[in-house]
């Protein structure tokens, strides 16, 4: 009897393992396909699916901004990666516009002369570098809500480049989860919107100079004539977290997670309005009713709450703790809470499990202080509510970042603050503003 032929063995058993690899693979791309179908169809865009060849491409017009999502494959050398880009366009702004990360390629080229426009941002001149055909218009296009906006954009999506017209975010790997191709998208819709509409970016800039100047506005109410960007949104939920309305920047927040359910810095601030709220035995504001989403938003289930690591309480050398203890280093806090690249929900709720309730006896120099009788953070009746630059953390390259206290003093101490003057004050930390870095000191006195 002849030898058994075992060559047809190992050729049946290879076609076996070519076969299931073809099908795993048919069975990832049809999954794939399935996902960017879904998010296609809740963003209302045309969409092409992915094959052998090519990845999917979905595009639209997102909060009138032309968009598109598409997957492709990046070569280099012998190599290759596939990356998921996401494009949205806005009108151009006409200054030769371009921002990018200020870090790894980025820095190296700054170092060796590319050009790098100062805003006058600390913490955006740190971050981003800045070109532009013309310095002095685009500083005048980066207003103080369109940087804080790119100051929220690059922190959540490290890869944004800002052009002149476009926004243009690069992701290793395709997206797979449908929840995460819509977020991403209508985030950076939303910068579009900022970036194209003066009216948007004004609003905004008025906004965080309020915020800079000590005062959270008062009751957000919407206009129902108007849509509000998800940078507004954020933005109102943020003071109003600051001022203590937990109940309705939850509402807004919770709003605004039906239309970005995978975003990190809504669910994280969602999240942290639901457990403030639990907190306080009252809410403010019960009654005023958030922003509605978009006619084309589709109600999510809640996201997931956020579970990103936060640094354990500060090491001895702040020499301070609650209860009958002082603490007299103003800097020790401005360094745990404002030196590391946290998203603004993370540094409040530091604040509140490390220092809300402490004792301070701080020396600062007196930037404003007038007399009022209302504050939405420091409360009623009649005191002098001074701002006191209690803190610089030096920036290698672009001077200082300031962080100020807004102190509530007896009315009588308004004449012995003058501006510019350096004062020594007691009192109690009460909150925080943590994305214009402001903490608040009430039951204060003059030392």
């Amino acid at each position: 009897m002849d030898s058994f032929p075992f060559w047809i063995f190992f050729i049946g058993a290879g076609l076996v393992v070519a076969g299931t690899s073809i099908f795993a693979a048919k069975k990832q791309l049809d999954a794939m396909n399935q996902a960017w179908r879904a998010a296609a169809e809740r963003l209302g865009f045309d969409f092409a699916p992915g094959s052998w060849s090519g990845g999917p491409t979905m595009t639209g017009t997102l909060d009138g901004s032309p968009a598109e999502i598409h997957s492709y494959t990046k070569s280099s050398g012998k190599s290759s990666s596939r990356y998921t880009r996401y494009t949205v366009d806005f009108p151009p702004i006409g200054v030769g516009l371009h921002l990018s990360r200020q870090s790894g390629v980025g820095y190296l080229l700054k170092v060796l002369g590319t050009q790098d426009i100062e805003i006058g941002d600390p913490v955006f001149d740190e971050t981003f570098i800045v070109q532009a055909i013309d310095p002095r218009a685009a500083r005048a296009v980066l207003t103080p809500g369109t940087t804080m906006m790119l100051n929220r954009l690059i922190a959540v999506h490290p890869e944004i480049v800002v052009t002149d017209d476009q926004l243009v975010l690069d992701r290793r790997g395709t997206v797979r989860d449908p929840d995460t191709l819509v977020s991403t998208l209508r985030r950076l819709a939303s910068a579009a919107t900022v970036l194209g509409d003066a009216g948007d970016s004004n609003s905004l800039s008025k906004l965080v100079e309020q915020r800079l100047a000590g005062s959270i506005p008062m009751d957000y109410e919407p206009d129902p004539r108007a849509a509000q960007s998800v940078d507004a949104q954020l933005s109102a939920g943020e003071a109003l977290m600051a001022a203590g309305s937990f109940g309705v920047a939850g509402r807004i927040f919770e709003a605004l997670g039906a239309q970005l359910p995978a975003d990190i810095e809504v669910s994280g601030w969602s999240e942290y309005a639901r457990q403030s709220a639990a907190d306080s035995s009252t809410d403010q504001h019960p009654d005023i009713s958030p922003p509605p989403p978009p006619p084309t938003a589709e109600r999510e289930e809640a996201p997931p709450s956020v579970s990103r690591q936060l640094p354990g309480p500060p090491s001895a050398e702040v020499e301070s703790g609650k209860g009958e203890d002082i603490d007299r280093d103003a800097l020790a806090l401005a360094t745990y809470l404002f030196s590391e690249n946290r998203l603004s929900f993370e540094t409040a709720q530091l604040f509140d499990e490390t220092y809300k309730g402490r004792a301070v006896e701080w020396t600062g120099k007196v930037r404003k202080a007038a007399v009022v009788d209302h504050d939405r953070v420091l409360g009623d009746g009649l005191f002098t509510k001074a701002i006191i630059e209690v803190a610089s953390l030096e920036n290698d390259l672009f001077g200082n970042t300031v962080v100020s206290a807004v102190v509530a003093l007896p009315a009588r101490d308004a004449d012995k603050l003058p501006e510019g003057g350096t004062v020594t004050f007691a009192g109690t930390l009460i909150g925080i503003d943590a994305l214009v870095r402001n903490v608040y000191v009430g039951q204060a006195r003059l030392v």
